[in-house]
C-alpha cells in the first residue's frame, strides 16, 4: 500500500511539472527569433534575437570587432559545404566553422539530402505558404519521409532560408541587401534597433581611463576591454582625458659682448680675430702645407687574434681582416682626412666597415672620409673581406692611400691553403737563447742517454769481472 502511494506521489510530481515546463515550440516562437542577426560587444561577436537582446558568443575577435564582424579578411558563414554526412558553414577563405546542419539522410550538392534527393531540387510546382509552416497543395512524403519539404521559411544571418517541417534547415531563398534586415522570414527595411541592454548587467564599454599616452575603453569589471583614443605626440594623457602639450618656447640668448685680445700670439677668429684688426696673431701661412698623416696597413685571420701582421696566406673560402691606423704627427688638427684601400680581386666582398669601433657606411675601395684627427692622435678603420674558391696560386699587394701616404699588406693567395693560416712577416719571434735553448734541443738529451747507457754498461762488466 506504502508503494502505491509514492508511486502516486511521484507520478503527480512528474504530470505537474510537465505543465508548468513552457514547450519546445512555445519557448521557440514567442515573437523574437533566436540567431537573428549578429553585434559587437567588445571585442566579440555576440548572437542577437530578431528583438534586438544579446544571447550567446559567435566568435571571439582576437584582431578586435567592427561593424557587426570581425576584423580580418575572411567573411564569416560566407557558404555551406558538405563534410561527411553533415553541413558545415565555411568563411569566405575556405576554413571551416561551425555545424551548419546534421543531414540524417547524408549529404550532397551542399545539401542535406532527403531518401536521395538533393534540396537544391527544383520544386516550383509546389506552392508554400511562408508564415503558417503547412503546405498549401502537395506535401513532400517521397514514400516513408515524415518533414515536408519547404514548409517555412526563417532568417539565419542576414539571410532567408527555407525550413522543412522538421525543423531542419534547407537551402538559401534570398539574401537580404545593403539597407535591410532579415526579419520573421524576410528582408525588410532596416531600423537601427534601439540599445543592446547589458547582459547580466555587463557593460563592455563602461568607462574610459588613461594607460600609458592613450585612452583605452575598461569593461564594468574594470577590465581593459580595446583603444578609446591615442594621444598622440602633440598630447598628454592626464586624468582620463587627452591634454594638448604646451608649445615650448626657447629663450633667445643674450648676445655676449666679443672681446678681442690681440697680440697673444694666437689667432682667435671666434672672438673677432682677424687679419685686419690683428695682423701679428692672424699671419698667413705661406710655407705650403705637407701632409703629416702617417698610414699604417695591417691584416690578420683569427679574429680573436690580437696580432696584427704585414702578411697574411689565404686559402679558399676564407676569411681576412684588415686595419688601417692614421696617425697625425703634426701640432695642428687635420680636417676632411679621406681613406681608401685597393683591394686584390680574389677578395670578392666586404664589409663591416667601422671607424674607431664604429659602423659606418661607405666603400673602402672608392673611399670613406674620417673626419678630423687632432694632433698626435691615431684613426684605426676596420673591415672585412672574404675570399671564393682561388684555382691558382699567387701572391699580391693590398694597398692603403691617404693624403699622398700610402701602406701596403702582402696577400699570399693558396688553393690548398688552411683558412686559419696567417704569416707573421714583421715581427718574428725571438730565437731562444741560452741555458733554456739548450734544454729545448730534444736530439742532445737523446745523446746524453745513450753515453750514460754506455757508462753504465763499461762500469758493470768491470765489476762483473772483479768478483
Amino acid at each position: 500500500m506504502n508503494k502505491l502511494i509514492t508511486i502516486g506521489v511521484l507520478a503527480l510530481v512528474i504530470f505537474v511539472s510537465a505543465l508548468a515546463m513552457p514547450s519546445v515550440a512555445s519557448a521557440q516562437y514567442t515573437g523574437c527569433y533566436y540567431h537573428a542577426q549578429q553585434g559587437c560587444i567588445g571585442n566579440s561577436l555576440y548572437w542577437l534575437d530578431s528583438c534586438g537582446n544579446m544571447q550567446d558568443l559567435a566568435q571571439y575577435c582576437p584582431n578586435g570587432c567592427n561593424n557587426n564582424s570581425c576584423n580580418n579578411n575572411c567573411s564569416y558563414h560566407s557558404y555551406e559545404s558538405c563534410q561527411g554526412n553533415n553541413l558545415y558553414w565555411y568563411d569566405s577563405c575556405g576554413n571551416q566553422q561551425d555545424l551548419a546542419q546534421s543531414c540524417q539522410s547524408g549529404c550532397s550538392n551542399n545539401a542535406c539530402s532527403y531518401n536521395g534527393y538533393s534540396n537544391n531540387y527544383n520544386y516550383n510546382s509546389y506552392n508554400y505558404n511562408s508564415y503558417n509552416y503547412n503546405s498549401n497543395s502537395n506535401n513532400y512524403n517521397n514514400n516513408s519521409s515524415s518533414c515536408t519539404y519547404h514548409a517555412y521559411k526563417l532568417c539565419s544571418g542576414n539571410s532567408v532560408y527555407w525550413y522543412d517541417s522538421c525543423d531542419n534547415k534547407q537551402d538559401l531563398f534570398s539574401s537580404c541587401t545593403i539597407g535591410q534586415a532579415c526579419q520573421y522570414g524576410q528582408c525588410a527595411a532596416y531600423v537601427q534597433p534601439a540599445p543592446i541592454q547589458p547582459y547580466n548587467n555587463y557593460v563592455a564599454h563602461y568607462r574610459t581611463a588613461c594607460y600609458g599616452n592613450s585612452l583605452y575603453w575598461y569593461d564594468s569589471l574594470g577590465a581593459a576591454s580595446g583603444l578609446y583614443k591615442n594621444c598622440g605626440a602633440d598630447s598628454t594623457c592626464k586624468t582620463n582625458v587627452c591634454v594638448a602639450n604646451a608649445p615650448v618656447v626657447t629663450p633667445t640668448p643674450t648676445p655676449v659682448p666679443v672681446k678681442i685680445s690681440c697680440g697673444n700670439g694666437f689667432c682667435e677668429p671666434n672672438s673677432g680675430e682677424t687679419i685686419t684688426n690683428c695682423p701679428n696673431d692672424c699671419k698667413i701661412n705661406t710655407t705650403p702645407a705637407v701632409s703629416t698623416i702617417s698610414v699604417s696597413f695591417f691584416a690578420k685571420q683569427d679574429a680573436s687574434s690580437t696580432q696584427w701582421q704585414k702578411a697574411a696566406q689565404v686559402g679558399s673560402n676564407g676569411q681576412v681582416l684588415f686595419m688601417i691606423s692614421l696617425l697625425n704627427n703634426s701640432t695642428t688638427q687635420i680636417d676632411n682626412v679621406n681613406v681608401s684601400a685597393n683591394i686584390p680581386s680574389e677578395i670578392s666582398s666586404l664589409g663591416n666597415l667601422q671607424i674607431n669601433g664604429v659602423s659606418v657606411a661607405g666603400d673602402i675601395i672608392t673611399g670613406i672620409n674620417v673626419g678630423s684627427i687632432a694632433p698626435s692622435t691615431t684613426k684605426l678603420v676596420n673591415f672585412e673581406g672574404k675570399t671564393q674558391t682561388i684555382s691558382t696560386a699567387s701572391a699580391k699587394q693590398a694597398i692603403a692611400s691617404s693624403n699622398g701616404q700610402t701602406d701596403n699588406v702582402s696577400l699570399d693567395f693558396s688553393p690548398s691553403q688552411p683558412v686559419a693560416a696567417v704569416v707573421a712577416a714583421v715581427v718574428a719571434a725571438p730565437a731562444t737563447t741560452g741555458f733554456l735553448g739548450f734544454l729545448k734541443r730534444w736530439y742532445i738529451w737523446i745523446l746524453a742517454g745513450l753515453v750514460l747507457v754506455l757508462l753504465f754498461v763499461v762500469v758493470f762488466r768491470r765489476l762483473s769481472s772483479t768478483v
